[in-house]
């Protein structure tokens, strides 16, 4: 049992037993990986390192990603050293996500992602970072139809476990780029890809407006028989909830709404297995459950690159504190590690 089971309090007693009755939960299959939930953690760079795919997995999460990688990095046994990628050791199951440009390139990154111990490829033809786009890797492949397909065919080849793309539902909002979409789901349905990952919005879209989940009720409709996982705008247990039951989606990929917030996956096995919504955790339990993750990064990152590593996580940490803006302010004033603890110790009174 790990260190952060010992602080849960009535509120986890209650959300374990409920996980263990017999539910409604629907299993989701990704090719040959079957999970007991309809939901994961996606791949996150910059986040996603061996520490929050820990804490995602301790509160129910029933599979995670590795941070998005370049197909060529994984040529280095440097890169797959570094904690974001290495999963030596680590209990899966974890999916690795990959882009690139040519699609030898990206079935030799497959190969190496399966030997290295990954239970399932990604490839990422979604990704909206600019600094993506402009070199024509993630989200700029949706207007190559082509390319995507031929990328899959060589990756499904090279490798022999589930394979699967993340799309977006257009590069733009044009005609054309419509017409990509469904070429490219069309070709992925033939091919026999083992899940189709969509975010409901455009690549210049960014995160702007509203994700469009109608578009995946429509692939759903017209393909049936593919596993269709969606994303976009699901922030909590309830968004989670929701999307199950109003969209013909199989499962749901949460995102942006799992950071500094692992307490999201608990929530959501609780609501899918009949119960009411689980109480907020206390002050003490956000406050062991950030140390902890603290504890974690120090075993992992060098000593300086700590402080600034967890800032972002203490943004989205704090939400939940009754204080928010002051605990966050403070927080991510201080310089120092010891700081950083005695301001928890301050807020979260551990």
């Amino acid at each position: 049992m790990t260190l952060i089971f010992l602080y849960y309090h009535i509120e986890f007693e209650l959300a374990v037993k409920l996980i263990t009755m017999e539910s409604n939960l629907t299993k989701l299959k990704l090719g040959t990986l079957c999970l007991e939930e309809p939901f994961f953690q996606a791949a996150l760079s910059g986040y996603t390192d061996r520490a929050m795919r820990t804490l995602a997995r301790e509160f129910g999460c029933p599979f995670t990603f590795s941070g998005l990688m370049l197909d060529k990095s994984t040529a280095y046994k440097k890169v797959l050293a570094r904690p974001e990628f290495s999963i030596v050791g680590e209990p899966g199951p974890v999916g690795g996500q990959i882009h690139g440009l040519l699609p030898e390139t990206m079935a030799r990154a497959a190969r190496t992602l399966e030997e290295f111990g990954y239970h399932l490829i990604d490839l990422n033809f979604a990704c909206p970072a600019p600094k993506v786009i402009r070199r024509q890797r993630g989200g700029y492949m949706m207007r190559d139809p082509k390319l995507v397909r031929e990328m899959f065919l060589q990756v499904r080849d090279a490798v022999k476990c589930p394979v699967t793309y993340k799309l977006r539902i257009g590069f733009s909002d044009s005609e054309q780029s419509r017409a990509n979409f469904w070429e490219i789901v069309e070709n992925a349905a033939v091919d026999g890809v083992d899940a189709l990952i969509i975010h409901g919005r455009s690549v210049q879209q960014l995160y702007r407006g509203k994700a469009d989940w109608d578009i995946l009720d429509q692939v759903k409709e017209r393909f049936p028989n593919m596993t269709v996982v969606g994303s976009g705008d699901v922030f909590t247990a309830e968004d989670v909830v929701h999307r199950l039951k109003t969209h013909r989606v199989d499962g749901v990929l949460i995102a942006r709404g799992s950071i500094g917030n692992p307490w999201i996956f608990r929530e959501i096995r609780a609501l899918l297995a009949g119960g009411p919504k689980l109480p907020e955790p206390d002050i003490k339990e956000q406050g062991e459950v950030i140390k902890y993750h603290i504890k974690m990064i120090e075993e992992t990152y060098e000593r300086h690159r700590i402080v600034p590593f967890m800032r972002k996580f203490i943004v989205h940490y704090s939400k939940r504190h009754p204080h928010r803006k002051l605990v966050m302010m403070e927080l991510l004033s201080v310089k120092t590690l010891e700081g950083v603890y005695e301001g928890i110790k301050k807020w979260y009174g551990v």
